[in-house]
């Protein structure tokens, strides 16, 4: 699986708490979140409506509107983005990966939330 851009992360992370959501519910969602710039309904629909074509979402139509349902699972999508990362950027090895997460400050410091 490719990783996806940081939109349609917000977007997945919103449908992963949530669950199956209309493309206003996450508009409406996305425009509440504190210090985040506004952002068009028909944005959210490309990005929704792209994020179903490469099969990460699933579009069903009820009434007027669309479904968004995940297809692939939060706990997938991090799992599938690790071993992408782990297999082309250390070589397969874990441990190559860890000790590199390990002494970068920038990773390996607590960010306070």
């Amino acid at each position: 699986m490719d990783v996806i851009g940081p939109l349609q992360l917000r977007v997945m992370k919103y449908i992963w708490k949530k669950g199956p959501s209309t493309v206003h519910a996450v508009h409406d969602a996305l425009n509440d979140e504190a210090g985040a710039p506004k952002l068009a309904y028909t944005t959210i629909l490309t990005v929704m409506r792209n994020l179903a074509k490469r099969g990460v979402l699933e579009q069903t139509a009820q009434g007027r509107s669309h479904l968004f349902t995940p297809r692939v699972d939060e706990q997938t999508y991090k799992t599938d983005i690790l071993v992408q990362v782990r297999n082309d950027l250390f070589g397969g090895k874990v441990k190559a990966m860890l000790d590199f997460v390990q002494s970068t400050p920038e990773l390996s410091k607590r960010r306070k939330v």
